[in-house]
């Protein structure tokens, strides 16, 4: 197994234990791979340098025996020859190259491709193959002919082999050439698996898969012949005039469409082993207690699986026309919320996945779905910026019923979430839009056809919200947790809506996309995904970037993360990937206790760290703060304390070089004056100068003031003036 990216490397696996037994790294990215039938040498084309290397992986060197950069276009498809390991294939869309390697040379030969003498065009190639039993290689073109080449006669090295011939064989494009004893064995883009002799005759095909174009076919070692269960009458016959017995093992066949099949070798009957997501997965969620995961993709299938046992419970398949987009089960377990590319909007039975209502209001990709506490409500939003309810209705006939839709948002909604209001069991529905408000809607006094919304509030002056999540209740005062696109957090009072503290958030290189609590053992995480990054945050957020651990999630890009009823597994989704996590919070505690406590950690975020001169400098502000309190000019005696009052604080900041906004300095005072407000009912006047270091890491710009803000604003200001 090869991979390409940063750190890419070639795994060699023990099929029996399903362990890595050989790690071979800097390869440059893997284009193509192939290893001998003896398992003893490893060939590779490297994506970086179009090099041709090879390795006897079975050494302990870590050089490859060979490297040779090829002069060609980049090699596709690499295969050994099943019968002499020191002979491989390759090919290219246009061509087809020859390797030959021995103790002391290796040899690559490019064959011309004569299209005069044969009157026709030659190319197209998808794979290559060594004919069994002799020296000839047949290579599969996009035009259904195989081209076949041989020893050109002349050379002593068996890898100058020339175009002896060209076969049409099929109307269909070519995806899969391979052998199988004495037989050539053909797949085609229509999803036949054909078996050829040695002159190209055909002896047998299997077209019943019906699961597309075929990407590979693979054998078993036992054949028919070798089994004395007296079975052997049912052997299929040749589709040739003598009928003979048509004998080869079992196979299996995968395809484009991400379906495994097996053909008993007995039999021509097909089973379908496996069917999987081809198309990119961003709808997912888990069941509410039992061990069930929902997976949607966009070519229409509908997975659930069991993924503590690894197996499949149920699916639905909608077809290739109707994407899935969102999923969200219940709070009970009952229902399971589908929604669609085109905007169509299924409850579906969460065992047998039968639909119970359809709604086609919306005209826009649905982007999310959330169902209240009750599983009374289910709100969904789509891509035009609008909001749809639903309400669950009593009448058994018509269990659920349309509401209304409203477009409270003039950009794109980040998030819908239903919370609960204080001291009640009334839920609440609000939305989070691009465009910076934070909308509620007035679900309970909403009439048919008519949404209502109850207030709209501006959440962020300059930065842009990027996700956002109720805060688990660990403090007395119920908090709605927001990320922006500045690598902040920020906490709002879920009455109010008031920012009440800024916190800075990790700094991955991208934003927070997807926020999900999480609970263990009494204890409180947070599990987040950034753009390819999944990582995982103690709480309380207070800042301290050692609370904090990520990795790579998904090269390609993540799209989803939730996480199991008891917070032992994450789920994330990326490309037509679902990857399930097992959450281990004792290492992010061990990694956070290394960082230092108190005011170590944000000492680190100090340019110099403790010593260095920015914390000096604070220093000397604050006490110098205190001097202006007391009057510069005084010759009373000076009074040098812990505290200075919160007016000091932006004077402070701006000393510092950092200049906020009124809006900033304004969450500034108010972060420090209600601290303890809901504790002692009193509100504080003065901060220490370990809070002003907290507050300044965490209110100040991540990443500096960059120099095309500045000169955005002094465009604007020559503006104004005219």
């Amino acid at each position: 197994m090869g991979d390409t990216g940063p750190d890419n490397m070639i795994s060699v696996w023990d099929l029996t234990t399903g362990a890595p037994i050989r790690n071979i790294f800097d390869v440059g990215g893997v284009l193509s791979l192939a290893i001998s039938a003896d398992a003893r040498y490893v060939a590779a084309i490297s994506v970086a340098t179009n090099e041709f290397l090879v390795w006897d992986w079975t050494c302990e060197k870590e050089e490859p025996l060979y490297r040779k950069e090829i002069d060609a276009q980049p090699q596709t498809f690499l295969a050994f020859n099943p019968e002499d390991s020191s002979e491989l294939v390759s090919n290219s869309l246009n061509e087809v190259i020859f390797y030959h390697f021995d103790s002391e040379n290796l040899t690559v030969h490019i064959p011309a491709l004569p299209e005069k003498d044969f009157n026709r065009s030659i190319g197209n190639f998808s794979q290559s193959s060594f004919k069994p039993g002799c020296s000839e290689v047949v290579a599969g073109s996009k035009d259904g002919t195989v081209t076949v080449f041989d020893y050109d006669g002349i050379s002593e090295n068996s890898a100058f082999k020339k175009v002896i011939k060209i076969v049409k064989l099929i109307d269909d494009p070519i995806t899969v050439v391979t052998v199988f004893d004495d037989l050539v064995v053909v797949g085609s883009r229509d999803g036949t698996v054909r078996f050829y002799d040695s002159q190209m005759r055909v002896k047998n095909w299997y077209g019943t898969f019906d699961a597309g174009s075929i990407d590979s076919v693979s054998f078993a070692a036992k054949t028919p012949a070798d089994d004395k269960s007296g079975e052997g009458k049912a052997i299929p016959a040749q589709s040739t005039l003598t009928a003979e017995p048509f004998i080869i093992t079992d196979f299996t066949v995968s395809t484009q469409e991400s379906i495994v099949c097996q053909v008993p070798a007995r039999t021509n009957r097909v089973d379908r082993l496996l069917q999987e997501h081809n198309d990119s997965i961003k709808a997912i969620d888990t069941h509410p207690f039992a061990s069930n995961l929902a997976i949607g993709s966009y070519c229409g299938l509908l997975k659930v699986w069991d993924y503590l046992n690894k197996s499949e419970i149920n699916r639905r398949d909608f077809g290739l026309s109707n994407e899935i987009t969102a999923l969200c089960y219940d709070a009970i377990g009952e229902h399971l919320a589908v929604g669609f590319y085109d905007g169509t909007i299924l409850v579906l039975d969460s065992v047998t996945l039968e639909t119970q209502a359809e709604f086609t209001h919306a005209k826009a990709l649905i982007t999310q779905l959330a169902f209240s506490h009750d599983c009374i409500f289910l709100a969904a939003t789509d891509l035009d910026t609008t909001t749809t309810l639903i309400k669950r209705s009593t009448d058994p006939e018509t269990p659920w019923i349309y509401v209304g839709r409203n477009k409270a948002h003039y950009k794109a909604i980040v998030n819908i979430l239903f919370g609960v209001a204080l001291d009640s069991n009334v839920p609440r529905l609000l939305s989070l839009g691009v465009d910076r408000n934070l909308v509620e809607y007035d679900i309970l006094n909403s009439t048919e056809d008519n949404l209502l919304v109850m207030s709209t509030d501006k959440m962020e002056q300059s930065a842009i919200p990027v996700s956002c999540a109720w805060y688990p209740p660990i403090n007395k005062e119920h908090f709605l947790l927001i990320a922006n696109s500045e690598y902040k957090y920020k906490l709002l009072n879920a009455t109010t809506k008031r920012c009440r503290k800024t916190l800075m958030g990790p700094t991955l290189g991208s934003h927070v996309q997807k926020i999900v609590n999480l609970t263990r053992e009494g204890e409180q995480f947070m599990a987040f995904i950034t753009e390819d990054k999944l990582g995982m945050t103690l709480l309380p957020l207070d800042g301290n970037p050692h609370n904090t651990t990520a990795l790579l999630g998904h090269c390609d890009g993540a799209t989803n993360l939730v996480s199991c009823p008891h917070s032992r597994f994450l789920f994330t989704a990326g490309g037509k990937v679902c990857r399930m996590w097992e959450v281990n919070p004792d290492v992010l505690k061990g990694t956070a206790a290394l960082g230092g406590s108190g005011l170590d950690p944000f000492y680190e975020l100090l340019e110099g760290g403790k010593g260095g001169p920015l914390a000096r400098e604070m220093e000397e502000y604050f006490y110098y703060a205190q001097m202006r309190a007391q009057s510069v000019a005084t010759t009373e005696h000076r009074k040098v304390g812990k505290y200075v009052t919160l007016e000091e604080v932006p004077n402070i900041m701006r000393a510092l070089g950092f200049y906020p906004s009124e809006l900033q300095i304004q969450d500034m005072i108010n972060e420090v004056k209600f601290s303890q407000y809901v504790e002692t009912g009193k509100t504080v006047t003065e901060i220490d100068l370990a809070t002003l270091i907290k507050l300044y890491c965490n209110h100040r710009p991540v990443f500096g003031l960059p120099l095309y803000k500045v000169y955005d604003s002094f465009l604007t200001l020559a503006g104004a003036d005219g």
